[in-house]
């Protein structure tokens, strides 16, 4: 059972790099925040081991406490590019680091010794259906980008990020003359 885990972890590194370059690549906007987050957080984990290690933390709950950070960090990123490019796939995305989150969390508050195994193939499980929804979500961009030119939105993420895109948006529905009324106090 320890070898197909190792080997199932090899295959799921192996096919999430391969995704990600190609979504860096040939990906609409959404596609590459993805690639970006998942190739910044390779050195973040080496990061994160290293401290722990240095910090005396048992060597093996190193795996599960990175796993939260990382999935934490990872979600939060898929979540707001999801927003941002108003992209599906990477809602999908965030759900699935959300059930990676999860299940790093019950694993704490049980035997984890006695789940280890069962718990690495769920976390390889999630890591390749990751790949899985970022593949797809490339593969759906490169289609659209040969039936037509991706708008500046779909490239760039041109939604409301500041607020003079909100202001901008308040002024066309008719609210920027708007003033609160000061209390008479």
């Amino acid at each position: 059972m320890d070898s197909m885990l190792h080997i199932l972890g090899l295959i799921a590194t192996g096919a999430t790099l391969l995704v990600n370059i190609l979504a860096l690549w040939k990906g609409a906007g959404a596609e590459r925040h993805a690639s970006i987050t998942v190739f910044i957080s390779i050195p973040i984990q080496l990061g994160l081991i290293w401290m722990l290690k240095r910090g005396g933390v048992p060597a093996a709950l190193i795996p599960v406490y990175t796993d939260i950070a990382l999935s934490l960090a990872i979600g939060v990123s898929f979540l707001w590019a999801a927003l941002r490019f108003q992209s599906g796939w990477l809602g999908v995305a965030f759900m699935l680091q959300g059930v990676e989150l999860a299940i790093s969390a019950y694993v704490l508050g049980i035997d984890f010794h006695a789940h280890r195994k069962l718990y690495f193939l769920a976390l390889n499980a999630i890591s390749i259906s990751t790949a899985i929804v970022i593949a797809c979500a490339t593969l759906a961009s490169m289609w659209v980008q040969r039936r037509r030119a991706l708008t500046d939105f779909e490239r760039r993420g041109a939604g409301l990020s500041t607020v003079a895109d909100l202001m901008a948006v308040a002024g066309e529905w008719g609210l920027a003359s708007f003033k609160p009324r000061r209390s008479r106090a």
